[in-house]
């Protein structure tokens, strides 16, 4: 790495000082009466005036002051020098006023006071990341996150272990362990970037690929997360690679509606897209069979069904067992499918045309055109016609 020793980059110091403010700005009413009024200080026990003086240069470092911040830090570190969260905050405040040596100094000063201050372990998190000592990073890393396991900056933090091979390798050592953070890193929410969850998918495909599986329950939330994102090709290799038993064809899933709303045991398949004049609903039919009968109350095309798949790049055909002319389908990249506004064929008459273009997140909509009453599709059928 090309960065100055000692010199957190932007990203790590910016989120150290909303961390730490976090942390801190919970003194006491008093604690701030004696930072804030003159010649109060006085009457204010040593202890309660280092609180004062942490959760001042807190604030400064939040509002990116670093001569305030390194001010108040001094003060910290005066009136209680052996607790780490001063000399913490001191280190981040020298790191603020690009005096990389004096940070490092206090840094080391914080760890032998322990390892229990989460600027400690962030700066030397970093430091390992400049030394190429990765596993030592991991360490940082996990000792922060079992403290923390939601940790807001907690995909910036692992990012560049992501990003690497030789970071995956040591990441996933201690995930083999199952660590308390694991469960909230299988479980992204919508606040989670598309890119951060394409690097999760490597890592835990690397996981089971290092024998570690951790088994259908506890993937399936990140499998349905991937789903949801039309990440069919993330989650098929998530999925096969933790859950080797539940069974999985390619290409579409479920094409005759058997286990649609009624299987709760895989997350591949269809998924309903309901709205006030659209309705969906599974039937038994005569021999056992199941199908979806769907119904259209509006007067334009509705979205009804749509399953994240993940085919190569070429020309699809699209047949089903439904009335001709009441539904279409459409390929929807990173979004959902479009309108089918123009069609090549029908689905119910030899099939309707589609074509794929190179997409890692794409999705097979399927919609029923206003007018005729409820319709009943049987079955679906895609292949690959060139």
């Amino acid at each position: 790495m090309s960065r100055r020793r000692g010199a957190l980059p932007a990203r790590i110091a910016a989120s150290l000082a909303l961390l730490l403010f976090g942390a801190l700005a919970t003194a006491s009413g008093l604690d701030r009466l004696g930072w804030s009024t003159p010649g109060f200080d006085r009457l204010v026990p040593d202890r309660m005036q280092a609180q004062s003086a942490r959760a001042a240069a807190a604030l400064a470092l939040a509002r990116e002051q670093p001569g305030p911040a390194l001010a108040a830090a001094r003060k910290a570190v005066a009136a209680d020098p052996v607790e780490p969260a001063s000399t913490s905050l001191l280190g981040t405040a020298y790191l603020f006023a690009d005096r990389p040596a004096e940070a490092e100094a206090a840094f080391r000063v914080a760890a032998r006071f322990g390892w229990r201050e989460p600027a400690t372990q962030i700066y030397w998190y970093e430091a390992a990341l400049q030394a190429g000592d990765l596993p030592r990073a991991v360490d940082r890393a996990d000792a922060l996150l079992r403290t923390r396991p939601t940790l807001s900056t907690r995909d910036r933090l692992l990012g560049p272990l992501e990003d690497i091979a030789d970071g995956r390798a040591a990441l996933i050592v201690r995930m083999a362990g199952r660590p308390n953070w694991l469960d909230p890193y299988l479980r992204p929410d919508e606040s989670v970037s598309d890119e951060t969850l394409d690097r999760r998918s490597v890592v835990l495909a690397e996981l089971a690929a290092a024998g570690t599986r951790l088994g259908c329950a506890e993937v399936t939330p990140f499998v349905t997360a991937a789903l949801t994102r039309g990440a069919r090709g993330n989650a098929e290799r998530i999925w096969t690679g933790h859950c080797p038993d539940a069974a999985l064809s390619g290409g579409l899933a479920d094409g005759g509606f058997e286990r649609f709303g009624r299987d709760e045991t895989s997350p591949f398949g269809w998924r309903s897209n309901l709205s006030g004049d659209v309705a969906v609903r599974s039937v038994e039919k005569a021999g056992g069979n199941r199908a979806v009968q769907l119904l259209n109350r509006s007067a334009v095309s509705r979205l009804v069904l749509r399953q994240a798949v993940a085919l190569e790049p070429g020309t699809y055909r699209l047949t089903g067992q439904v009335a001709p002319g009441r539904l279409a389908g459409s390929f929807g990249c990173g979004g959902p499918p479009p309108v089918p506004s123009l069609t090549e064929g029908d689905l119910a008459a030899g099939g309707q045309v589609l074509r794929v273009e190179p997409c890692s997140r794409l999705e097979l909509g399927l919609w029923i055109r206003p007018g005729g009453g409820e319709v009943e599709l049987d079955s679906v059928l895609l292949e690959k016609i060139g």
